[in-house]
């Protein structure tokens, strides 16, 4: 399991939802599912974003 599953399951845990971060990373829901499951990449910016805001919620 690498970083990005491990983010995802704990996004699924607290109940986060992909539209919560794309609002706060300004981006599309469907980037995160895309991203999540690996299809597409995102600029590293975005990553470290994502990261944060799943730590801290």
């Amino acid at each position: 399991m690498d970083l990005r599953e491990k983010y995802l399951l704990l996004r699924r845990k607290k109940k986060i939802t992909a539209k919560e971060i794309a609002k706060y990373i300004r981006c599309s829901a469907s980037l995160i599912s895309r991203y999540e499951t690996g299809d597409c990449g995102m600029m590293p910016d975005k990553v470290k974003a994502y990261r944060e805001y799943i730590d801290k919620n």
